[in-house]
């Protein structure tokens, strides 16, 4: 078989060449047309419905929109688990489906079971329903802001002159406007002339709305025209609202004007929007899901310029955050890695092989297979971000190892005398079957993640299937290119030839390798002659590997300076927005104060992630310098100190941008959450609150929260029925009465040009200044009749509600925190221990341990199963290729071993175990077993040669040295710029690189000196 691969490849070697450097070519273009982005596009198995209904009580929203809602989606298949939070007003439930759904079709299915028990909600409800993607988050965010306009200047001005110019831009998905307001014309009415005509102030919306019209009439036909007849009152002018006719009082029309004043307002929203101490409309842009984020941000920002270039005067616009800065350097850093790794690869081929032909041969592997992979990205959809670059910078030092193995095979028999093309066809039947089976177990590592569910998959399937695709690259290349290529450049230069195999081997060797090839056949012979002291060397490293293991910390993902942060905070519920702006205009103070801060932008009542947000929470979006001389970290830690001393009464927390956004995409936002679920609504609030109070005894537990969340105080004016009725009331003529007179009606909206402007009808602002003034309000019935509002209702001051939270139907409470300075599987260890000791949990009260911890125990159980079913693989290939267990078993507990020099190396660093690093060592086992296999295949064909087996053994190792030495180093020099974090995008993959650079290089004793010892043994036995 081996000696037709090695015909084929002499007999077609041209079209071999040509179809290979086809395919680079292609990749080599495609590399334009590839999306980038700092992270896979994934649709997660989740879906978001929030529902705003006005201002419903909490328990009344409950049982008429968040339990129907419930119940009706609960019967769509596929879901997994559901969870809600009711507030006043607010509903959001968030549905979780298994990862193997078609989260399209369950978007469809939700929208489905919405739309049919619609008619059953209470008739204001608003939806918005989606399903979440990384893209629902925004690309690029700006500001307005000027000295001199109002804010419904600046909205109107956004809304209608900056936004739709971004969103003619490709790729541009959609552009939010947060804060601002729409402006309106307020018809503000007299009360004391509205009364004295006895006109209640709802016969004034009646007015407006039913003026306000343009109605058809039919069609005429005249002059051989058809024209379209309508009846028309439409307002186009303030003039035109002031001369609307309220009603008809003894025979005079009583106009607008004559109770009311007309003038510009805007719409009653309750919250505040900020940006750089100033009041601001922001603006977030969104991106396609398959679209490219830097391509899609140049565009922006371009556009931007360009707006800035045509504002008027006294407008300023400011970005606040552009993520394709943190994607273009961390896209720029990983390839720096990879540049650099492949240097240094190539400079460890150099100095091994002497010669700049044999290292040119062996070093185009890598470029090759890299575009190769390229293709295969651009045909899979794949795009380039930190998990697929990473996966690129994996294989510099992993795919040139076939290539290795050749070419220095080709150049050992070039030593014995054969011509090019006779090496070349020597080496392809030599080594074809081991390099078949020692690409393929490290294949067969990866492909299980290609599997996986859960967040793990979301960050390295992408990377595994990089990968894969760059191996079976590089083994193809490896036979059928890299001979092709030897045969023609590689010749044998050499005046005296070496006899056999050992000789020449001798001859390619350096003084350096010489002399450690020399101590290495000492230290091989004594191993082979004390294999007990092998064992309990092997026995030793496995012991002190699970030592290190408990004495590692764990967290989720590795920590990552992004160049910027979001501050979450929350003041005392039923804080007043006024009180709240004061308080956090403090906060800005300290922002200001700070030299690393760049920018920000501030919002309140309102929130960054898709949830629901009073008007006592919300978010600052702050960006650092990029030069700076502290980190991330101790800016956070400096801002919470300063914080809590000067405003003790707000509560805060400083997630990181990424760590963010996979929690909110997951509805896991916090490291530590506890929750709390029992059936009596008293007992599992008061757990919540002595959990709250307990958590600071843990050291490095930080922003402890509550999610047992109070809305605030409310004034209930409860309707006395009998003197309601006696003067004419219902209780829904006073609701709409009162509604009117505080945040007033839109009765219909004006067309000015292209815009819509509301007609608002509300009282002064003195008429509703406070309750008092409220209660002594005279107020007209439909009927005519006069009444104070005391009269027929009075006030009652009710205490805050608080949200309520569901999980699968059932009430919970939960307190959340983060992370300082301590790792969150050591912190978490802790308060598993401890919580139940120190605190009084009542009976019937479960407590379960969520957040990035639980998302952190899956992904760790996910990683697991892969890694077992890994080494299972690896074992069913290795006894098919060697038709024994003895070679196998060998391999394998080598293999594992060296996982000790990935602790090891976690270790030294201060790294924790996080996602990151157990990927590391999963790619541990599938690199350094080839070293293995490329051994005992050497000793398997010695033995066949007629050698005992303790010789053959021996002459392997010797075989074997240079090249097992060449791909370790190799490997390590290519993962070596990402294990010392060169660029900032390599934080997110240095755990895995330190990992990987840590058990290849344990590997390099292991598989030289272990490995056959280990196969001695069990051969010896008969295995």
């Amino acid at each position: 078989m081996t000696s037709r691969i090695a015909d084929f490849v002499q007999a077609h070697s041209r079209a071999l060449v040509f179809v290979i450097l086809s395919f680079a070519l292609a990749g080599l273009v495609m590399i334009p047309s590839i999306p980038v982005s700092i992270l896979p596009e994934t649709d997660f198995p989740r879906v978001v419905i929030l529902v705003d209904n006005g201002i419903a009580p909490i328990n009344v929203q409950m049982l008429t929109v968040t339990r129907p809602l419930e119940e009706a989606i609960r019967l769509v298949p596929g879901i997994t688990t559901m969870r809600s939070v009711t507030g006043r007003g607010s509903t959001e439930i968030n549905v979780f489906f298994r990862w193997d759904v078609d989260i399209l079709n369950s978007l469809h299915l939700v929208q489905g079971r919405i739309a049919q028990i619609t008619p059953n909600l209470p008739p204001g409800c608003r939806f918005y329903v989606n399903r979440l993607t990384f893209s629902v988050f925004p690309i690029v965010g700006f500001s307005v802001t000027s000295p001199t306009r109002n804010l419904a200047e600046l909205w109107d001005l956004t809304y209608y002159d900056l936004a739709p110019r971004l969103y003619r831009l490709p790729g541009v998905a959609e552009t939010r406007i947060v804060g601002g307001r729409k402006p309106e014309y307020h018809i503000l009415v007299d009360p004391t002339k509205l009364n004295g005509l006895a006109l209640p102030i709802t016969k004034v919306v009646d007015a407006i709305r039913n003026s306000n019209l343009i109605e058809p009439a039919g069609m005429v036909q005249e002059n051989y025209h058809l024209y379209l007849t309508t009846v028309t009152g439409m307002l186009e002018r303030k003039e035109q609202v002031e001369n609307v006719v309220v009603d008809i009082v003894k025979g005079t029309p009583i106009l607008v004007k004559d109770i009311a004043q007309v003038v510009p307002g805007e719409e009653p929203v309750y919250n505040i929007v900020t940006a750089n101490g100033r009041p601001a409309v922001l603006v977030n842009v969104l991106q396609q899901p398959d679209g490219n984020a830097v391509q899609i941000a140049d565009a922006v920002n371009q556009e931007i310029k360009d707006i800035r270039r045509a504002l008027p005067p006294g407008i300023d616009l400011s970005t606040y955050y552009d993520q394709s800065i943190l994607v273009r350097e961390s896209i720029s850093g990983v390839s720096e890695s990879i540049v650099i790794g492949l240097l240094l690869s190539v400079a460890v081929l150099l100095v091994f092989l002497k010669d700049w032909r044999t290292t040119l041969v062996a070093a185009l592997v890598i470029p090759l297979a890299t575009l190769i992979a390229v293709v295969f990205m651009k045909l899979f959809h794949m795009s380039f971000n930190l998990m697929t670059l990473g996966g690129l910078a994996a294989c510099i030092g992993v795919v040139i190892d076939d290539a290795i193995v050749i070419v220095e095979n080709i150049v050992v028999h070039l030593s014995m005398g054969k011509s090019s093309w006779e090496a070349s066809r020597t080496a392809i039947q030599e080594l074809t079957p081991a390099l078949i089976g020692s690409t393929l177990t490290p294949i067969v590592v990866f492909v299980p993640l290609i599997f996986l569910e859960g967040i793990t998959a979301v960050f390295f399937r992408a990377l595994a299937m990089t990968l894969v695709t760059a191996l079976v690259a590089s083994l193809l290349l490896a036979i059928f290119f890299t001979p092709v290529l030897a045969g023609v450049f590689l010749k044998n230069t050499r005046r005296s030839l070496e006899t056999n195999i050992h000789e020449a081997e001798q001859a390619e060797e350096g003084p350096v390798l010489r002399w450690f090839a020399a101590h290495y056949e000492r230290l091989l012979q004594w191993a082979l002659s004390h294999t007990r002291s092998i064992l309990v060397l092997a026995g030793g490293i496995l012991i002190v590997s699970v030592l290190i293991y408990f004495q590692l910390g764990s967290g989720f993902l590795p920590d990552m300076d992004e160049g910027a942060f979001v501050l979450d905070y929350r003041t005392l519920p039923g804080t007043s927005l006024e009180e709240s702006n004061r308080v956090l205009n403090h906060v800005e103070q300290f922002l200001r104060e700070t030299p690393e801060v760049e920018s920000y932008s501030r919002r309140t009542g309102a929130r960054l992630a898709l949830a629901i947000a009073e008007p006592n929470t919300g978010d600052f979006l702050i960006k650092l310098k990029k030069k700076r001389s502290r980190s991330l970290e101790d800016v956070t830690s400096e801002l919470r100190r300063k914080i809590r001393h000067a405003e003790p009464a707000i509560q805060v927390e400083f997630p990181h941008i990424l760590e963010d956004l996979v929690g909110d995409l997951a509805w896991s936002p916090q490291p530590i959450e506890v929750k709390i679920y029992n059936d009596d609504e008293r007992v599992y609030k008061a757990v919540a609150e002595s959990i709250e109070a307990w958590l600071p005894k843990v050291k490095g537990v930080v922003d402890i929260e509550s999610q047992t969340i109070s809305i605030g105080p409310s004034m209930n004016f409860r309707v006395d029925p009998v003197k309601a009725g006696q003067a004419g009331f219902d209780v829904k003529d006073i609701a709409d009465l009162e509604a009117t007179m505080l945040d007033g009606k839109l009765a219909s909206n004006m067309i000015r040009g292209d815009r819509l402007i509301g007609l608002r009808v509300r009282y002064p602002y003195a008429d509703r200044s406070s309750f008092k003034t409220l209660e002594s309000q005279l107020i007209t019935s439909p009927s005519g009749q006069t009444v104070a509002l005391s009269s027929i209702a009075h006030g009652q001051v009710e205490e805050g509600q608080t949200e309520i939270r569901r999980e699968n139907l059932r009430n919970l409470a939960a307190v959340t925190a983060q992370l300082e300075g301590r790792d969150l599987g050591s912190v978490m260890e802790e308060i598993r221990a401890r919580l139940p000791k120190e605190l009084s949990i009542p009976p019937g009260t479960e407590i379960e341990y969520g957040g990035l911890y639980q998302i952190q125990q899956e992904s760790f159980a996910g990683l697991t199963k892969v890694l077992l079913m890994s080494m299972l693989l690896i074992f069913i290939i290795l006894v098919f290729e060697f038709r024994s267990f003895s070679h196998p078993i060998a391999i394998l507990i080598a293999t594992v071993l060296c996982t000790s020099g990935t602790l090891l190396a976690l270790y030294i660093t201060h790294t924790t175990l996080n996602i990151a690093s157990f990927m590391g060592a999963i790619m541990v086992i599938g690199i350094v077993h080839k070293n293995g296999i490329l051994m005992l295949d050497s000793e398997r064909h010695f033995t066949n040669l007629g050698h005992p087996l303790q010789h053959a053994i021996f002459l392997a190792g010797r075989r074997r040295l240079r090249p097992i030495l060449m791909t370790a180093l190799a490997t390590i020099c290519g993962m070596l710029p990402l294990a010392i974090g060169v660029g900032s995008g390599a934080q997110l993959l240095q755990p895995l690189a330190i990992a990987v650079v840590g058990g290849v290089s344990v590997s390099m004793l292991l598989s030289l000196v272990i490995t056959p010892v280990l196969f001695y043994l069990l051969r010896s036995r008969g295995l």
